[in-house]
Order: C-alpha cells, then sequence, then structure tokens
C-alpha cells in the first residue's frame, strides 16, 4: 500500500541521517573490513532508498514489482512500459526519470502463475492437438 510504501522510504531517511553518524575507527590501509562495511553499507542505503522511490511512483504491477492496492494490480504499458532511472542528487533526495523501452523482439505479454498458468497450459495444449488433428 502507499501507506507502508511511505512507512518504508521514511524509515530509509531515518537511517540515511542515522548512517552520517558513522566512525570508523580502524586506519589501516590493508583489509580495513571497516571501511568498506561502512562503503557498502552507505551504497546499499542509496539503492534501497532509490528502489523506494520508484516503487511509490510506478503505479502498477510488473514483474517483481507488485502492489496490491487499488488501481494498480495490473500492468499500465501506457503509462509504464518506461525504464526508471533514479539519481540522488547532492542534497540527499531522490530525482526519477523515465526512458523508453524499445521493444526489439518480443512485445509484452501477460505472466500468469498458479490456476490461471495451468489453465493457459491447458487451453495452448488443446489448440495444439486440435491443429495437428486438423
Amino acid at each position: 500500500t502507499p501507506e507502508l510504501m511511505q512507512k518504508t522510504i521514511d524509515k530509509l531517511a531515518e537511517l540515511q541521517e542515522r548512517f552520517k553518524r558513522v566512525r570508523i575507527t580502524d586506519t589501516s590501509s590493508v583489509f580495513n573490513t571497516d571501511l568498506l562495511y561502512t562503503i557498502e553499507l552507505g551504497h546499499g542505503l542509496n539503492v534501497a532508498e532509490c528502489m523506494a522511490h520508484s516503487a511509490m511512483a510506478r503505479k502498477e504491477s510488473r514483474g517483481a514489482h507488485q502492489r496490491l492496492d487499488e488501481g494498480c494490480t495490473e500492468r499500465d504499458d501506457v503509462n509504464f512500459l518506461k525504464h526508471t532511472l533514479a539519481f540522488r542528487d547532492a542534497d540527499g533526495t531522490t530525482r526519477l526519470e523515465y526512458s523508453d523501452v524499445k521493444i526489439t523482439t518480443l512485445p509484452p505479454a501477460k505472466r500468469v502463475y498458479g490456476g490461471e498458468a495451468d489453465a493457459a497450459d491447458k487451453a495452448e495444449a488443446a489448440n495444439k492437438k486440435e491443429k495437428a488433428n486438423g
């Protein structure tokens, strides 16, 4: 839901603020895992924040991105057949831009799972059998 996504964005902003206070006490220049883990944590927080803002802006369900709130449960190719480009500006805010997807071979198709997938498989098998018996 939008409320839960906003809660996630707020929590990530809080973690970003806490991260500003992280201090590295290991000053060695060889195998400095404190430095490595701190750098990785900072990058991980940046990526998580970009993903959360991107998910909030995408008012549809597509692939692994699934929204259950009303009006967002289906894929929306008209508005969201786009690549989401997320940037962290100098002030720490996340800025989203979009670029068009170029369809070169296969057009987007509905993905079906579970019972719906089983029914689609049976229908396809029946069509093949019908064509073969022709």
